[in-house]
């Protein structure tokens, strides 16, 4: 009976029309798309940054998403093989957590998935920027405790990150802009950030 359930779980996933229907779960991501869209020299050549203008209501797909947060911080070779490179060939030292309108998430790159931190809808207390929380999606980049390493290294790690969201998202015909101006202690509590750690920038992501 129990697979019988896990077998309807995963047929579930799969035929999911957006990411706002995974509510109450871990999202199981799909394998990010690295063939299509736009070339890195062109996304290079059109990078910019969202408007201060309202998001359209399109969501991404669970495609897209996997893409965009394999793009920030993913696994694209075997070992310590990382989309965007960490001092002294570290594992990474910044955590990349997700918003979405079914909850936060935390994003694990070793089992390519998004762990449910919270299933409340906390886009638009991000914050106080309205058209932030218009958005369907919400990047947070905090540190992994403290430290020589994190404390000397975490802004250039998070720039890379930052910047490969960037042309990923452009990639993919989406918007997102580079954000320091945030509700930190509002995102401090619901992502669970302990006191040695800190949260660095945010990243509204979706469709304009």
């Amino acid at each position: 009976m129990k697979n019988i359930f896990l077998i309807m779980f995963f047929i579930l996933l799969g035929t999911m029309a957006n990411i706002s229907e995974a509510v109450n779960f871990d999202i199981m991501l799909t394998s990010p798309e690295t063939a299509e869209g736009k070339s890195v020299l062109q996304a290079i050549s059109e990078r910019s940054s969202a408007a201060q203008a309202p998001f359209t209501g399109k969501e991404p797909s669970l495609k897209e998403l996997s893409t965009l947060v394999w793009a920030a911080t993913g696994k694209n070779r075997d070992g310590k093989g990382w989309t965007v490179p960490f001092a002294m060939g570290s594992d990474p030292y910044i955590s990349l957590y997700v918003l979405l309108k079914s909850g936060a998430y935390l994003y694990d790159p070793e089992k390519n998935m998004l762990k449910l931190l919270s299933d409340k809808n906390s886009l638009s207390r991000a914050a106080s920027q309205e058209f932030i929380g218009t958005a369907p999606s919400i990047f947070v980049f905090a540190t992994k405790g403290s430290g020589p390493r994190v404390e000397g290294w975490a802004e250039t790690a998070v720039g890379a990150m930052t910047q490969n969201v960037y042309l990923a998202a452009g990639a993919l015909g989406m918007k997102t802009r580079y954000v320091q101006s945030f509700n930190r202690e509002t995102l401090i509590n619901l992502l669970n950030i302990g006191p040695l750690s800190r949260i660095i920038a945010i990243m509204p992501v979706g469709f304009q």
